[in-house]
């Protein structure tokens, strides 16, 4: 029944549990993509694979145009906790995604490409990846039916207007650093309101809710384990984990009790206090030391007091801090710095060792602000007057900045996060383009220099950084290393660049020594730029572990769709399948493309998000608005998309940034209206497309599914480049539109 012949009273009881049920909906899946990429490595940067098992589950559910399993989510809901929590119990979630093409900071000894280590991840991926299926089967239920009691356009708006305000609560709370487990339950008390009134005993799910805090609490997650109590015997440790918008961060704290015997072997120290819980205001009684930080399951940085005495520690951490300092105090002995930037500061090892060297302003970017935090909390420097903290992206720091600098620090700045849901461009990738570091170098005062350092520990890194750097700056960096040999290690790779350099004056400080070229075919090597940024990613091989992963995933996505993927459904289907295929791989497109204008930083993605979503919801209501005026003229709207499509690819966006300044507000404009024109022209042609369905709840479980074809097609990117994602949506809005004119033969056929 629509809602013509629904009373109004009835309608707007419906269309309001539509719209808190879309909040719900989308909040849920963000938070699934959030905590399981946090808490597993293997979705730390393969986030489409969580994203996929939420839209399958909604499609599915959409397709069932029956409810009955929407009283089960609170079940499923406790069950995906649980489920987190035996995971973590048997370190699976410190397990790494098996791809040969993609490094991913996991352990290099791991055989991630042997047959018992892909089978056993095969297999636990399915196990991992049910419980969100099965939540979003649950939610989709619910709305399939909802949406069929309303007029699909009318249902549609509820449904954008619910999506975008659940994309907004989302990150607003995630930078208020709640936990997912505490996001869970926010989410849950909304959804009883709906799910009580369906169940005869209404005592399970209350019981259901308040046991998700009660197990979360019990169950407190792991952490990578800490170096520390590997090379400390007697010292006093307290952990803590945060939760920053950008990931997930494990805080250990290293301290001296007081009267404790710093030469003793004992380890009851470590097991009596590495468990503490830790508040960030908090006074303590011990002498701190330092602290190391992990992010995702993964070691990420040390900071060491500055004063730190031999006497205060044993060998083995005084060997460790000794080293650090060597390496944290050379980018500062070439050329006695007054002014220094540091990109990726982190909790400041960098900007103290440059006060040290007589800096009298010192710039620090980090973009975690909780990192920042940290560092405010425990590093003396980041209260200094000469030091000014700027939380910001670091390429849009180089766009925006006006001031030139002595030396410029890249502060072994690497990230263990992605921007975006889906994307595989991770937050660091556009620091260390071609065009980045030639932004950075007009940063320089004469004479001054760029410090790259980066922990290269897979040789091929090392290798593409070079031949970006030398190719940005246009003559051979001064390459340095620490040891023996000439195979890049990490940590100890080090890129000097400026005009100093370039003139010869420069040569390795003492105890450093110059690197040679290691790879002799330095033309071979591809170059890191805006449109292919991808750092981490190797395009020249044929990566079979992630082809057999993906041939899973879509194996079991048509086996759970198959009563209506085989069910000989109209061409008007498959035209929403291409729709949403075509339309994700604009939306990923549009939103990596505009982490480069704006900054990778969580701010810059949800506006992009919500600005994507309330673009939709307008063309909705323009559809709404006009009627068969718009949705008859569907192959108008086709050419239309298909000519914003090519001036978005030919557009010389790249090169009107060049020319911009960073408060060029004309050239910003220009350059993202082209970018999002035709996401905006797509969602027009989909709700005319739309508008015509039947069964609104079977359209969207085909688009849904369409969505997660142009999930997985956006790994092309790393092959193709991010602009390449308009020509591949070209080619399935095409499909679409050969759907749309096979429908209309068939409509005439049927009459």
């Amino acid at each position: 029944m629509v809602d013509a012949e629904l009373p109004s009273g009835q309608i707007r009881r419906v269309a309001l549990e539509l719209f808190v049920l879309s909040i719900v909906s989308l909040f849920l899946e963000l938070l699934i993509i959030r905590w399981m990429s946090s808490d597993f490595r293997a979705f730390t940067v393969f986030r489409t694979f969580p994203l996929i098992a939420c839209f399958v589950g909604l499609g599915v559910g959409f397709a069932l145009e029956k409810d009955e399993h929407f009283k089960l989510t609170p079940y499923w809901l406790l069950l995906f906790v649980l489920t987190m929590k035996l995971c973590d119990l048997a370190n699976v979630g410190f397990w790494s995604f098996p791809a040969a093409s993609v490094f991913q900071w996991q352990t290099l000894t791991m055989p991630l490409q042997s047959w018992p280590y892909v089978l056993a991840f095969c297999f636990m991926i399915v196990v991992v990846l049910a419980i969100p299926f099965f939540i979003c089967v649950c939610l989709g239920s619910r709305l399939g039916v909802l949406f069929n009691q309303l007029r699909p356009l009318p249902a549609y708006c509820y449904n954008l207007g619910g999506a975008i305000l659940g994309s907004i609560a989302f990150p607003v709370l995630c930078y208020f650093e709640f936990a997912p487990w505490q996001l869970l339950i926010m989410a849950s008390l909304v959804l009883l309101l709906y799910v009580l009134p369906e169940t005869k005993k209404k005592w399970l799910p209350v019981l259901c809710v308040l046991a998700i805090p009660v197990i979360s609490l019990a169950l407190p997650s792991q952490a990578a384990k800490p170096l520390f109590p590997k090379i400390l015997a007697n010292q006093y440790l307290r952990t803590a984990t945060l939760w920053s918008p950008y990931q997930r961060i494990d805080l250990t704290v290293l301290e001296v009790p007081p009267g404790s015997a710093q030469d003793s072997a004992s380890q009851a120290s470590i097991q009596e206090h590495k468990q503490m819980p830790l508040d960030l205001q908090e006074t303590t009684t011990g002498k701190f030391l330092g602290l190391e930080l992990g992010v995702n399951r993964a070691f990420y940085q040390y900071f060491f007091r500055d004063d730190l005495a031999k006497n205060e520690v044993n060998s083995s951490l005084a060997q460790i801090f000794a080293d650090r300092r060597r390496q944290y105090i050379m980018p500062y002995g070439f050329n006695q710095p007054k002014s220094v930037l540091v990109v990726g500061a982190g909790t400041g090892q960098n900007v103290s060792a440059a006060l040290e060297s007589g800096a009298t302003q010192v710039d620090a970017v980090d973009i975690d602000p909780v990192i920042l935090k940290v560092g405010k909390r425990y590093n003396p420097s980041y209260s200094s007057s000469k030091v000014n903290l700027i939380c910001d992206d670091a390429r849009h720091y180089f766009a925006h900045c006006t001031k030139r600098y002595d030396v410029i620090n890249f502060s072994l700045l690497d990230s263990h996060a992605v921007a975006g849901q889906g994307s595989s461009v991770r937050i660091d990738c556009y620091v260390y383009t071609k065009e980045s570091i030639a932004r950075a170098l007009e940063l320089l005062k004469p004479n001054g220099i760029i410090v790259i350092s980066f922990a290269a520990a897979a040789p091929w890194i090392g290798d593409r950084l070079d031949a970006t750097i030398q190719k940005a700056a246009g003559y051979p960096p001064l390459k340095l290393f620490t040891r023996e040999g000439k195979i890049w290690g990490a940590i100890d790779l080090v890129f000097v660049l400026g005009d100093p350099v370039k003139n010869g004056m420069l040569s390795a400080p003492t105890g450093w020594k110059v690197v040679e070229n290691v790879n002799t075919q330095r033309s071979a090597i591809r170059i890191l730029t805006d449109d292919w940024p991808y750092l981490y990613v190797q395009p020249d091989i044929v990566d079979w572990t992630y082809i057999l992963v993906v041939a899973e995933i879509v194996l079991l996505s048509v086996f759970s769709a198959r009563r209506f993927l085989f069910s000989k459904p109209e061409p008007a289907a498959w035209q929403m399948f291409f729709l949403g295929s075509a339309f994700l791989l604009l939306e990923l497109h549009a939103i990596s493309f505009l982490s480069l204008l704006y900054g990778s930083t969580w701010l810059t993605a949800a506006i992009a998000i919500n600005g994507i979503l309330l673009m939709i919801f307008l063309a909705n209501l323009f559809v709404l608005k006009l009627g068969s005026i718009v949705t008859s003229r569907q192959p108008l709207i086709y050419l239309g998309l298909f000519l914003s499509i090519a001036l978005s690819y030919l557009f010389p966006s790249s090169q009107l940034l060049r020319e911009a300044s960073g408060s060029d507000f004309l050239h910003y404009a220009l350059v993202t209206t082209v970018t999002i024109l035709p996401m905006g022209i797509a969602g027009i042609l989909f709700s005319s497309a739309f508008s015509q369905t039947k069964d609104s709840a079977k359209a969207l479980a085909f688009n849904l599914f369409g969505a997660v074809v142009g999930g997985l097609l956006e790994y092309l990117s790393n092959y193709l480049g991010i602009k390449a994602l308009e020509l591949v949506s070209a080619g399935l809005y095409f499909a679409s539109l050969l759907c749309y004119f096979a429908q209309k033969r068939f409509l005439e056929k049927k009459s």
